[in-house]
């Protein structure tokens, strides 16, 4: 056992085993290898062919994305518009609906006061004076108007206060002053 070629004869022959070990290991990794290699040869021919296209188709969904975007912001632009144009047509219908509420009121008023004059003109038959160049009136045009009796003051002053009272010019000084005077003066302008 000391023959040298003996021991290489042998450490070859465990090499070509482990070699052989190791091949038969690797033979099916390399049956999936290929199989791998084919499958990504076909998916970059695919590729190849799909992809230029969807690309173009990629590109013009983001032209028309582009224009979508440009239309939406002009059409949110004019929303914009419209809802001012409404706010502002609220708000005339709201000035005009004030202006009508006023001339609803006023010509309710109107009504009202036509409606007191109407009924009062037909209820004031008691201190009523008739027109009597007119004739005898209809019951449809009976315009009568009411007598409101007032006594009219026969003197031209009207309780003024001893000290405002100015003296006549006329008569001498002892009839312009004193209450004599006054009283006399009276007596003057009212002959009973």
């Amino acid at each position: 056992m000391t023959d040298p070629v003996f021991w290489l004869g042998l450490s070859v022959g465990l090499v070509a085993v482990g070699i052989l070990a190791v091949v038969i290991t690797l033979l099916p990794a390399v049956i999936q290898l290929g199989r791998a290699a084919q499958s990504v040869e076909r998916f970059f021919d695919t590729l190849l062919r799909e992809l230029p296209p969807t690309l173009e188709a990629l590109r013009l969904t983001s032209l028309e994305v582009s224009e979508i975007a440009d239309s939406l912001d002009e059409g949110v632009k004019g929303a914009g518009q419209v809802v001012k144009q409404v706010n502002r047509s609220i708000e005339g219908a709201r000035t005009q609906a004030r202006g009508a509420q006023v001339n609803a009121r006023s010509v309710w008023a109107g009504v009202r006061a036509a409606w007191r004059t109407f009924s009062s003109e037909t209820s004031a038959n008691v201190n009523s004076i008739s027109n009597p160049r007119l004739g005898s009136p209809s019951p449809a045009t009976n315009r009568s108007f009411s007598v409101t009796r007032q006594a009219i003051p026969l003197t031209d002053r009207v309780s003024e206060p001893e000290s405002s009272v100015r003296p006549r010019s006329v008569g001498s000084d002892e009839e312009r002053s004193g209450p004599d005077a006054r009283s006399s003066r009276s007596e003057d302008m009212n002959p009973s």
